[in-house]
């Protein structure tokens, strides 16, 4: 059958206008794309002054390749004030007739025969007992004690009346001891006076005493027990641990005894010093007993100041002394006891109550180490994504990739911890734990290579990865502060081929680096 024309232009009219109307335009889709970016999170170096704290304790030689050094220095000094002391005499009785002169004498002290003494403190007492019906007076001077005010010899009256005990004290502070000869008595001269006859009856006590001065001869004279404790004696921030030191600096270590002005020899007797470190291991010097070369090492000793002498070094080496156990220690605090004795030679001389003497330890000693028991570092650093397109990015991250890298120019392993705190000191992320998959949170650190002569001569990078998931990603968002600790300790392999230490230069350092790599995606109405 022929369709006419005029039925088919119909059909084809109607067939478009169904098509137009069945047809909705959508606008062009645009392009997606994902976009990987860097972001850096940490960047810390430590050279060896960093981890013990650069100061005056700290050095390198120059001469020896930038071997560094730290030396310690311990003063104890003291003034004697109050410590030159006497026990005083004890009460003492003595009978006379009321009209009687009496001459006596006070021993002051058995032993000390001295020429002129003053006095800190301390009382000399008189009571005078009065048993009769009358009265009696009693006038009485020491001839050998003056009056500080105006030279005049000390001098003691009064009455004293039936029933009666009199007490007359004099402040020795008030007064002082002359004598042309080196004597120990104080020579008292009484006249009594009554209108009759009667007995008298008195007592006399030298309470214990404290000189300013004494010029003569000292009997030997202990002034007592003193315990003195010195921190950071190698620095404000030494390591927790053992370090095994291979030597002490030849001709750099002494204790030095010294007086401050021509006085009496001086003994420092009963000598004990203890280093105590951060880990609160404790280990005694010892030292040659009685000071002298050649003698027996014991932990309790003795050295002498002789009084013709205003100083003296004693030399502390290997061979006399227990040096290097005491070093390896690592002391964050020395303490030390001891008793002084003044004038053990018994000779005459002098002293002042504001007379002082001093004990230094003075230690020195090359960074040429082993450590077998790793010793502990901790930092604390200021961290954080401040960025705020990078923060943003992170909010699109898909994932992170984070990298810990560690550039160790030193001749030590490390076990190593880093962990993120947000501003608040609130834990957040371990991340050593994440990258290296350890209970304990750590990661090893590889040493440098070391050569023949114990010093560096090959820096070891070791890199670690992992990847963040979105809870991580977003706890980094709020750190504020990162913590690194480093437990250091010489790696046995590099020992064997370099010997039994290795030698740390100024200028090795180690450098913890970390960063992460976010992919995100990216739309282009960004």
């Amino acid at each position: 059958m022929k369709l006419n024309k005029v039925t088919r232009n119909g059909i084809m009219l109607l067939l478009l206008s169904f098509y137009i109307t069945s047809c909705e335009i959508q606008e062009p889709s645009l392009p997606t794309w994902d976009v990987d970016l860097n972001i850096p999170f940490t960047s810390k170096s430590y050279n060896i002054f960093d981890i013990i704290k650069r100061n005056s304790n700290v050095g390198f030689d120059s001469l020896n390749n930038g071997l560094v050094f730290i030396y310690g220095e311990t003063n104890y000094k003291r003034s004697f004030g109050e410590d030159i002391k006497f026990d005083g005499v004890k009460t003492t009785e003595i009978n006379a007739a009321s009209t009687f002169r009496l001459d006596t004498s006070i021993v002051v002290d058995d032993s000390t025969f001295v020429t002129r003494t003053e006095f800190l403190n301390g009382k000399l007492s008189f009571n005078f007992l009065n048993n009769s019906a009358d009265n009696y007076s009693v006038n009485a001077h020491i001839n050998n004690l003056f009056r500080i005010s105006d030279n005049d010899t000390a001098r003691i009256s009064g009455d004293v009346y039936p029933g009666e005990i009199k007490l007359i004290e004099l402040d020795l502070s008030q007064y002082y001891i002359k004598n042309d000869k080196p004597d120990n008595k104080l020579r008292l001269t009484l006249i009594f006076n009554s209108d009759k006859p009667v007995p008298v009856s008195f007592n006399y006590t030298l309470s214990e005493y404290s000189v300013k001065l004494i010029e003569g001869l000292l009997k030997p004279l202990n002034t007592g027990q003193t315990y003195d404790e010195v921190l950071d004696p190698f620095g404000s921030d030494v390591p927790e641990g053992e370090i095994n030191f291979a030597s002490v600096t030849p001709d750099k270590n002494f204790f030095v005894a010294k007086k401050f002005s021509d006085i009496y020899q001086v003994d420092f007797t009963n000598l004990s010093i203890v280093g105590i470190n951060k880990n609160g291991k404790r280990v005694r010097l010892k030292y040659l007993r009685d000071g002298n070369q050649g003698g027996k090492i014991d932990s309790v000793f003795s050295l002498t100041l002789p009084s013709d002498m205003d100083s003296i070094s004693f030399p502390i080496n290997e061979d006399n002394s227990n040096i290097l156990e005491f070093i390896n220690n690592v002391p964050k605090k020395i303490e030390v006891k001891r008793v002084d004795f003044l004038n053990l030679s018994y000779k005459e001389g002098t002293v002042n109550y504001t007379d002082s003497i001093s004990l230094k330890l003075l230690i020195q000693m090359p960074l040429d180490i082993s450590i077998s028991e790793p010793i502990i570092f901790r930092d604390t650093s200021d961290a954080g994504i401040d960025d705020e397109e990078q923060r943003n990015n992170l909010d699109d991250a898909k994932h992170l990739d984070f990298t810990f890298r560690s550039v160790n120019g030193f001749p030590l392993r490390a076990t190593a911890k880093l962990l993120v705190l947000d501003s608040f000191y609130t834990p957040l992320l371990a991340i050593t734990k994440i990258v290296g998959n350890q209970s304990d949170s750590s990661v090893q650190i590889n040493s440098a290579g070391v050569g023949a002569d114990g010093f560096v001569n090959n820096i070891v990078t070791t890199v670690f990865r992992a990847e963040l998931d979105s809870e991580q990603i977003r706890k980094l968002k709020s750190m504020g502060k990162i913590i690194y600790e480093y437990q250091l300790f010489t790696d046995p392999n590099i020992l064997n081929s370099s010997g039994s230490t290795v030698k740390i230069r100024g200028s090795d350092v180690v450098r913890i680096i970390s960063f992460g790599k976010i992919t995100y995606r990216l739309n282009s109405d960004n």
